[in-house]
């Protein structure tokens, strides 16, 4: 007979970790439309107050990827990188990964982007793809003919992780009452697409190994997991590389996967200030883009973002050094290049 959720609160109550074996079934429970949510909250608070451990969070990673509609994009996978962050770093900013993925694609790296709406900020990654004229394709055939003309597609979350809907009052409820789960850091390890690299930005330090130790665990090739720290009168945490401050950087699947602290010098940059980096609403953040296209950004985002690029491009292979994708980010926005592509990008989602 298959335990209960509440069986398995109460082995988390006593301190103890949850037996490998039983992932599939408890993430199974999880997304029972039969389970009561009082259970399913239960246990994420008790999972939350002892804490994941490292397989605990692999093993849910890889039991939730099954979950997810398959895009059927491995011609791409195998080469294509994916940008975001966990989100809840409170930070409003400027969708940075975002902007850098139109970037990243124009300088000719297939880019499987997945993300969602706003949740914890005032703009999401869809929210802003969409008010750019990229729509929300679901359809395989789409997807790919995306990719081929741009080096981009978009996997809209919701879509592709119908599972999740039965948790969505449980995750309320538990957000309202103060409780972190591991829900809020799942997201961007669950890439439907599995593509072979990825920047993946955490609110949190704690977890850089965490979800390092999954997306190795469960398949990809290289990355880094990354948070920022910007530096003013009250530091702050983001949910990416900055040049507002330090960078926490966990690597994997490179030469050297030692954990860094590296600082805007690295990318043989200055530090800004952190005013640099702020967004607002979606009008806001179009009016930003605008403005990095244009070449009249604040300083500081401009370098953050180079230091995004070029770094997502030293991950994927396209160039060897930091210093080559700085100078090949430079080009791309400076020459008209990221214009161009977004006008193509708006003429292949009209049709």
């Amino acid at each position: 007979m298959t335990d209960s959720l509440n069986d398995f609160s109460k082995l988390l109550s006593r301190g103890m970790d949850l037996p490998s074996d039983q992932i599939p079934s408890i993430a199974n429970l999880l997304i029972d439309d039969q389970e009561n949510h009082e259970s399913k909250c239960e246990f994420l608070s008790k999972l939350s107050a002892k804490g994941e451990t490292n397989e605990e969070f692999a093993g849910f990673v890889g039991e939730f990827r099954k979950f997810a509609k398959n895009p059927n994009l491995d011609d791409y996978s195998d080469r294509a990188i994916d940008l975001c962050g966990t989100g809840g770093d409170r930070s409003g900013s400027f969708n940075i990964s975002t902007f850098v993925s139109l970037v990243v694609a124009t300088a000719g790296v297939p880019v499987i982007k997945h993300g969602n709406r706003s949740i914890s900020s005032n703009c999401g990654s869809a929210d802003l793809l969409e008010a750019l004229g990229i729509s929300m394709e679901t359809d395989p055939d789409r997807l790919k003919a995306s990719l081929a003309e741009l080096n981009f597609c978009f996997l809209f979350a919701p879509h592709f992780h119908p599972a999740f809907k039965s948790l969505v009052p449980v995750r309320k409820k538990l957000a309202e009452n103060g409780i972190i789960t591991m829900f809020n850091r799942l997201g961007p390890c669950l890439n439907p697409a599995s593509p072979a690299h990825q920047l993946l930005g955490v609110y949190n330090s704690l977890y850089l190994d965490q979800i390092a130790h999954s997306l190795v665990k469960n398949g990809s090739k290289s990355g880094w997991v990354v948070h920022g720290i910007v530096e003013h009168d009250s530091p702050f945490p983001m949910d990416e590389l900055t040049a507002c401050g330090s960078n926490l950087v966990c690597p994997y699947g490179t030469d050297n996967d030692d954990k860094l602290t590296l600082h805007p010098n690295h990318w043989g940059l200055k530090t800004f200030p952190a005013k640099d980096l702020a967004g607002g609403s979606l009008e806001q953040n179009l009016s930003i883009l605008q403005t990095l296209l244009d070449g009249e950004a604040p300083e500081g985002l401009f370098a953050t973002v180079k230091i995004n690029v070029s770094t997502a491009l030293l991950i994927a292979g396209r160039v060897d050094s930091m210093e080559a994708g700085i100078d090949l980010c430079e080009s791309l926005l400076l020459d008209g290049s990221v214009s161009r592509w977004l006008n193509k990008a708006r003429d292949h989602f009209s049709k």
